[in-house]
């Protein structure tokens, strides 16, 4: 993967975007957070966000994850 790819794949997204790409309700994140099966949000203030990078990692096991 070229660097500009992974600049690309690895912003940050909010719960909307996260529960849209993965096809799951926020309750479904945030639970499968507290179990351990789900990345921590990086927190931006009062903010969550993801990086696109682990959500590609969660489709696509075979994606690089993030560092």
């Amino acid at each position: 993967m070229s660097i500009q790819n992974h600049i690309i794949s690895d912003h940050l997204v909010d719960i909307k975007i996260v529960c849209a790409t993965l096809a799951r309700s926020r309750a479904s994140i945030y639970r499968d957070i507290q179990r351990g099966d789900f990345p921590k949000p990086i927190k931006l203030g009062s903010s969550s966000r993801w990086r696109m990078s682990d959500l590609n990692k969660i489709i696509d096991p075979d994606f690089p994850m993030a560092a």
